[in-house]
């Protein structure tokens, strides 16, 4: 399971796993690290969460995974929620320390329970796939609910995925549609793609073909595969804008290259409805938005690669 740390303030905990302390006690530190070390070293929680941040982002200090796990693990211990969840990350992806699903839910939980919303939706998602605690979709329905009710983005994504499917409680179409909506006006890509599918399949709100464009164009826009997938479906039917092969061409082809299913067979089978003039302004096309398009992390497991159960059939 892969998880990014950011109810505390962090933009990305960490890239990658890391190893575990490495640190000597004869390693030269600049003033600044030295203050918050001694700080740290006292107790002081804010100093040890502050040193966590700054181990993690490398942020001038030398980036050392297996240092902010500790520091996070210090200030968690004393009771900071924003620790709670960020140690509880460091548990789950096996960054700085061993990967422990059961010691993740332990901490997350802790979190939860302090009100810290980006621990109640990996709570959630630990309980929906059976991480670290047997699978209880109800309870993990509660925990988002918590978080979308307090603003919380991917908590409303989350919930509304949910409540779409039927999991955790009785299908709910019409307020999964409003959740979607909610967290799309929040600007998620993956809110947008969803709701746009709710508004292109008239599922728990009136179908709106053209407003569903608008979603699909808005998330393809952030780089979110699926949603490039569904815009170039969009200009090549004809679904909400005028029909432009050359644009439904260039969209599919993104999406093929980020291996959404069956975005190949599309592009292949647009090749045989076009121009090599066309076909050569469409790979244009692509080559000018295809370099570092980010890849999204998103709610949906189902979505999300990196969210993944090993031990699940």
């Amino acid at each position: 399971m892969a998880v990014e740390g950011v109810g505390f303030g962090i933009r990305k905990l960490f890239a990658r796993k890391g190893k575990g302390r490495r640190r000597s006690a004869k390693v030269a530190v600049n003033a600044r690290e030295f203050q918050m070390l001694t700080a740290a070293r006292r107790g002081n929680v804010e100093a040890q969460v502050r040193l966590a941040i700054a181990y993690a982002e490398g942020d001038g200090v030398v980036q050392d995974y297996g240092e902010a796990a500790h520091w996070f693990g210090e200030a968690a211990r004393r009771g900071d929620a924003g620790a709670q969840f960020s140690f509880g990350i460091c548990h789950a992806n096996g960054q700085g320390m061993a990967q422990d699903y059961n010691s993740a839910v332990e901490w997350f939980r802790r979190a939860a329970e302090q009100g810290n919303t980006g621990a109640e939706v990996s709570l959630g998602l630990c309980l929906q796939k059976g991480l670290g605690a047997p699978k209880n979709r109800q309870e993990a329905l509660h925990w988002f609910r918590r978080a979308a009710e307090s603003g919380d983005v991917t908590g409303q994504v989350s919930l509304a995925t949910a409540l779409q499917s039927g999991d955790g409680a009785a299908k709910n179409e019409a307020e999964a549609a409003a959740w979607f909506r909610k967290a799309a006006a929040q600007g998620m890509a993956e809110a947008e793609f969803k709701l746009g599918k709710c508004l292109q399949d008239g599922l728990g709100t009136p179908a709106d073909v053209t407003e569903a464009f608008q979603c699909f164009r808005s998330a393809a826009d952030k780089g979110l595969p699926q949603a490039e997938f569904e815009l170039g479906l969009c200009f090549y039917h004809g679904h909400g804008t005028e029909v432009d092969l050359v644009q439904a061409y260039t969209w599919v082809s993104l999406a093929a290259q980020r291996a959404v299913p069956a975005a190949v067979g599309v592009r292949d089978e647009l090749k045989g409805q076009l121009t090599e003039e066309q076909i050569a302004e469409g790979d244009r096309r692509v080559a000018e938005l295809a370099p570092g398009r980010p890849k999204i992390a998103t709610a949906d497991p189902e979505m999300n690669d990196d969210f993944d159960n090993p031990n699940e059939e």
